[in-house]
C-alpha cells in the first residue's frame, strides 16, 4: 500500500505503471557543457589515469554490493573532492551499463550543477520541490545523452535543508529511486559541522568518505569516521601522487603538468 506521503513524490503515470524503467524512458535529456577546467574526467580526460582509478573504486563497489544500493557520499570539510568523485563514480557506473542516479542532496552549495556544467533552468524543478511537495520525481529528474545516468539536482540553495531531510519526506522519496535504479550516488555536505549527513545516513546502504591530501584537516578525519559509523564503505584519498607515476589521482595527467608548471 502507497502513503499518502507516497503520494506526494509520485506522478499518476508513475502510480498506474509503477515501473522504474517508465520514470527512466519519461526523462528529459539534456547535453552536458563542461568548461575546460571541468573535472569531469569521463568527458575532459577520457584516457587519463584518474578514469581507471573510478574504475577500480567501481569494482571494488560492484563486488561488495553486486546488486546495487544506495552511496551517501561526503567530505570532513568543504573543498575536499566530495562533489568531484560523485559526479565521476556515478558517470562510471553509467559506463559500464548499470542504472545510476546521481542526487544532490547539498542544499547549502549546490556543487552538482557546477560540476556537471548544467545549471537548472528557472521554469525547471529540482530535487527540492519534489521533496517539498510542489513537483515530483518525473519532472525533475534528466537524463545525460544517451548514458544510463540520470540527474536530480538543487534549484535553489538554502541554509536550513532539514524539513526536506526529515524522515518522512526522504524515505518515500529514496524508495522511488531504489526501485527505479541500481544505483542511487547521494552528494551530500560535508558531516561536520552540519547535521544534514546524520539526518540521511540512516536510509542508504553505505557510505564514501573523501579527504584530499595537504587539505582535509586531520583532526576533522576520526569525528568524520565516527558520524558514518558502520555505515562507511571506504576513505577515498583525493588529489594524492601516486608514487612512480607522473599522474595525479583523481586530476589526471594534465591536471599535474598545470601544477608543475
Amino acid at each position: 500500500m502507497i502513503s499518502r506521503t507516497e503520494m506526494n513524490t509520485l506522478d499518476d503515470d508513475e502510480l498506474i505503471l509503477d515501473s522504474g524503467s517508465a520514470l527512466r524512458l519519461n526523462a528529459e535529456r539534456i547535453t552536458l557543457e563542461p568548461d575546460k577546467h571541468s573535472r569531469l574526467v569521463f568527458v575532459t580526460e577520457p584516457y587519463g589515469l584518474a578514469i581507471e582509478r573510478y574504475k577500480l573504486l567501481r569494482s571494488r563497489l560492484f563486488a561488495m554490493c553486486p546488486q546495487g544500493g544506495l552511496i551517501l557520499v561526503t567530505s570532513p570539510s568543504p573543498g575536499d573532492g566530495k562533489t568531484l568523485t560523485s559526479t565521476n563514480l556515478a558517470w562510471s557506473f553509467a559506463e559500464a551499463g548499470r542504472q545510476t542516479c546521481l542526487v544532490d542532496l547539498d542544499f547549502r552549495a549546490r556543487g552538482l550543477g557546477v560540476s556537471l556544467g548544467h545549471d537548472i533552468p528557472a521554469d525547471d524543478d529540482g530535487v527540492g520541490e519534489v521533496l517539498s511537495g510542489t513537483s515530483t520525481i518525473s519532472r525533475a529528474i534528466r537524463q545525460i545523452g544517451d548514458l544510463s545516468l540520470f540527474v536530480l539536482g538543487v534549484k535553489d540553495a538554502m541554509k536550513s535543508p532539514s524539513k526536506l531531510l526529515a524522515a518522512d519526506t526522504l524515505r518515500p522519496f529514496l524508495a522511488k529511486l531504489r526501485d527505479a535504479f541500481e544505483w542511487v550516488i547521494i552528494d551530500m555536505p560535508p558531516a561536520i559541522p552540519m547535521s544534514d549527513v546524520a539526518e540521511v545516513l540512516p536510509h542508504v546502504d553505505g557510505a564514501l568518505m573523501v579527504v584530499r591530501a595537504g587539505k582535509t584537516v586531520k583532526s576533522l578525519i576520526e569525528p568524520t569516521i565516527g558520524i558514518l559509523g558502520t555505515k562507511v564503505w571506504g576513505v577515498i584519498l583525493n588529489d594524492s601522487l601516486i608514487e612512480g607515476s607522473a599522474y595525479y589521482g583523481y586530476y589526471g595527467y594534465n591536471e599535474e603538468r598545470k601544477r608543475k608548471r
